[in-house]
């Protein structure tokens, strides 16, 4: 949603060029702090991404001939203002992690000790475009040239030929399953495919419950019930994430703050204050929401997933939920999260399986959160919940009407006009979180990055293979993504709304935009076949994807 939103904040006019960004990370340069050159920094930011300890935060990027500014994207409030001959040097950073196209600054006022170096992830327009701008602007202002309208002019361009060609997505590339060689999945944070002979499905696939349904479809029912527990995890990690990205900026603003002898806000503060911002009311109960929605779906696939099984992340999401329900204030907010209600399977599963502590903490969240679906009323209005993504996807609505979680034993819940219905609560938000509780989150973050296998097949279930064309030239700006290249053919391993995850005819997966790509009719590709032979078990068609060279390494200047 954000992505769509701020698709078109990327404008040049007159001498003014405006660039969506997301701020990564902003370090003092200094020895105590282990920073002395910009290869420490970027060194630092490095070992942050491999610990998943970088969270972003959307901005605005403002260059004029004066100053470069930076804005909050839904106030427009100006959050910092570096003025040119406080920008000591501009440096990209390319393929070097995950966000692969960085635009470092290192900037120090008048009233600084020591210099900040500020890091931004330009995954809408590319790092070296904006590093062009900023350069050029730094030129005409210390030598009295223009040479930067001419920039300006080439830059627009760009903006104008990538938005034409490409529209934005709503949303980034998901974060793929990785595989070992033989194409099993061998990490430990994912849950393996349900075991091609397993009793308990077969007695599912047979029995006098599911007789009517074949074997396909109910191959198919359980992946999409499985990738909707994926989504659901996936989102209350980002929410946790959040949460630390809030208590890590408080405190270093505090630290910030600290001997300071006026009140004007300093260099970097307006970012911090803004990371520090907490999420609303709606976005804690959407994560409430989002919590009971997976409690329903492991209790309902619990015979289908291991390693980790349903009840080893029962106990990962007790953490996360453990320290949300902290920092709203305690457990009132979360009380008044009625819908969706748990299913009996759910509420059995988990008294079967929590811990006293973990029981402690369900047991206070009510019994919104306590009784089943078949414990209520009949009557009793609540409203059918429809979880909805931040990646875009939308469930098929067939999975959650009649749903145990939905419905009484034999009644089925009145359609209701309403799909989300909660009431409000006034809320005490807080930053902070203890020891047990970061420990909690970085067991979550851990052992559920992956979730759960997507891509489940049961024996003699596969579904047929589909394959996409390419319509436009798409280069990857990250691992999670794959470059390809106009009229190139390729199988389609998942169709999410926004992104499609595919294989290339080199044996390479990643994530490309839904809107550059058609599937392929049948006799559309036997003709690709003739034209380029290979095996269709495993390969795609077409020309082939381009490869990438990283970068030569970064000068280490010393600064301070």
């Amino acid at each position: 949603e954000q992505r769509k939103k701020y698709s078109n904040s990327n404008v040049i006019m007159h001498e003014t060029s405006q660039y969506h960004v997301q701020h990564l990370a902003t370090f003092i340069m200094d020895k105590s702090e282990s920073i002395v050159t910009v290869d420490d920094a970027i060194r630092k930011l490095i070992l942050l991404n491999s610990k998943e300890k970088i969270w972003t935060q959307e901005m605005l990027l403002q260059v004029n001939d004066k100053s470069i500014r930076l804005l909050d994207c839904e106030s427009q409030e100006e959050l910092e203002d570096f003025p040119l001959p406080t920008v000591q040097h501009c440096q990209t950073v390319l393929n070097q992690m995950r966000y692969s196209s960085i635009l470092l600054l290192v900037c120090q006022d008048s009233e600084q000790h020591k210099p900040d170096i500020h890091f931004f992830n330009c995954d809408e327009v590319e790092a070296e475009m904006v590093h062009e701008d900023i350069e050029s602007a730094l030129a005409d202002h210390k030598h009295g040239k223009k040479i930067r309208p001419q920039t300006l002019k080439a830059n627009q361009e760009k903006i104008k030929q990538r938005q034409s060609i490409l529209p934005p997505p709503q949303g980034p590339a998901p974060i793929p399953i990785q595989h070992d060689t033989r194409g099993s999945g061998v990490n430990r944070n994912r849950v393996a495919p349900p075991s091609q002979h397993n009793p308990d499905y077969e007695r599912r696939s047979s029995g006098s419950h599911d007789h009517e349904e074949s074997r396909a479809i109910l191959a198919q029912k359980i992946e999409k019930e499985t990738q909707i527990l994926n989504c659901t995890l996936d989102d209350i990690e980002v929410f946790v994430a959040r949460l630390q990205k809030a208590a890590e900026a408080f405190k270093q603003l505090n630290q910030r703050k600290k001997g300071k002898k006026n009140k004007k806000k300093g260099p970097a503060e307006g970012m911090l204050t803004l990371r520090a911002r907490p999420p609303s009311e709606a976005e804690f109960i959407d994560c409430f929401q989002k919590t009971k929605l997976a409690f329903n779906l492991l209790a309902k696939l619990r015979k289908h997933i291991q390693n980790p099984s349903a009840s080893e992340l029962v106990h990962f999401l007790f953490g996360p939920l453990e320290l949300i329900v902290s920092s709203c204030g305690g457990p009132e907010l979360a009380r008044s999260v009625v819908s969706p209600l748990l299913s009996k399977d759910a509420t059995d599963f988990l008294r079967g399986h929590l811990t006293p502590k973990e029981i402690n903490l369900w047991d206070s969240l009510g019994e919104t959160w306590t009784r089943s679906r078949a414990e209520w009323p009949r009557e009793a209005n609540i409203p059918t919940y429809i979880p909805k993504f931040r990646n875009g996807w939308e469930p098929p609505m067939e999975i959650f009407r009649g749903a145990p979680w939905e419905i009484d034993i034999g009644h089925l819940q009145e359609e209701l006009s309403s799909a989300n219905g909660y009431p409000y609560r006034n809320s005490s938000l807080k930053r902070g979180q203890t020891a047990d509780q970061a420990q909690a989150v970085d067991a979550f973050k851990q052992n559920v990055t992956q979730h759960v296998n997507r891509n489940f097949e049961a024996q003699g279930m596969a579904l047929p293979k589909r394959y996409a064309k390419i319509r436009y030239d798409f280069t990857a700006r990250n691992a999670n993504e794959l470059s390809v290249l106009k009229d190139e053919i390729l199988e389609v391993l998942e169709d999410n709304k926004q992104w499609w995850k595919l294989l290339n005819r080199s044996g390479q997966a990643g994530y490309v935009p839904y809107n550059i790509l058609d599937v392929v009719k049948l006799e559309e590709l036997e003709q690709s076949n003739q034209r380029y032979k290979g095996d269709l078990g495993s390969r795609g068609y077409g020309p082939s994807s381009p490869t990438h060279k990283l970068p030569a390494s970064y000068a280490g200047d010393k600064w301070g």
